[in-house]
């Protein structure tokens, strides 16, 4: 059973809606971060460069273009339905009866 919350005093109001004001500039602040490092790595920037003048891994880069970049194709042209995804993902597989220790994989 969850407690009710109890009335703010004034002077939490006055800190609550301080908390607000930051979070605000905060994700402002984020949302530049992200769109300068998309922007360098979209105008040909390595990884090491973003990384060194952000003050983070290369691999924090990476990452924040991985999540934040538009979304590639999920499957490669040359493949046209799941069918075909799961025909080149699977061993083919020997079934031979002669086999006494079962099918190989080719």
């Amino acid at each position: 059973m969850s407690r009710r919350p109890r009335a703010l005093t004034a002077e939490q109001k006055a800190v609550v809606q301080a908390v607000r004001r930051i979070a605000k500039q905060r994700q402002r602040v984020n949302s530049n971060y992200v769109s300068a490092i998309l922007r360098a790595r979209e105008e040909g920037v390595t990884y090491a460069a973003i990384a060194a003048a952000a003050g983070t891994s290369s691999q924090a880069v990476q990452e924040i273009i991985r999540r934040h970049s538009p979304r590639q194709a999920e499957h490669p042209s040359s493949l046209s339905s799941a069918g075909d995804i799961a025909a080149v993902a699977s061993p083919k597989v020997e079934d031979d009866k002669d086999n006494l220790n079962g099918p190989t994989l080719l």
